[in-house]
């Protein structure tokens, strides 16, 4: 397996910012580890994040948030991209949608994504059907995502997309020990 990091939209308007909920906050220090993990061991990091025009689609169901040029579409400075990291920038839930994702993941021949991030049932969701779609491996990292609506998403994810469900602490292991190409 070769895997990269996909980071869903930790953005100040959903860690801090008026979409913001408990959970969220909660995901931030389990990101921190995974991202580490994933840098020390030399992996793409990708960053999508919601950077909205006032036209999406989202604006009839969200109302205005992290919009394109505002600071609630910037990642959250506690996981500030780093210059080898890729910061994709989305309009709809999935971050494959109209974005250059997936030429980025194949260009460095990913075959397992591994997510994090906001909302597990709603963008985690919609990028990770659209992983499965494109004949991706998937690994959620369950204490780095939050869920707003489906508190059992979990069951979803294996069940549908045959997600493999790991913690944080257990990232560096499985990176380490060559479970994971490099």
């Amino acid at each position: 397996m070769k895997a990269a990091l996909i980071v869903v939209d930790m953005v100040n308007e959903f860690v801090h910012g008026r979409l913001a909920t408990p959970e969220a906050l909660k995901t931030v220090e389990p990101s921190k580890r995974v991202i580490e993990a994933f840098r020390n061991a030399g992996l793409p990091v990708v960053y999508t994040n919601d950077r909205h025009y006032p036209d999406d689609p989202e604006m009839n169901i969200w109302g205005p948030h992290s919009m394109k040029g505002d600071s609630g579409s910037e990642v959250i400075d506690e996981i500030r991209p780093e210059s080898d990291d890729y910061i994709v920038e989305k309009h709809t839930y999935s971050g494959f949608y109209g974005t250059n994702l997936d030429i980025i993941l194949r260009s460095h021949g990913i075959d397992t994504v591994v997510i994090i991030g906001l909302d597990a049932d709603i963008c985690v969701r919609h990028t990770a059907a659209d992983a499965l779609y494109r004949n991706y491996h998937i690994m959620i990292v369950e204490d780095a995502v939050a869920a707003r609506i489906d508190r059992n998403w979990k069951d979803y994810f294996v069940k549908v997309y045959g997600a493999r469900i790991v913690r944080s602490d257990e990232i560096a292991k499985i990176l380490s020990e060559d479970q994971i190409e490099t």
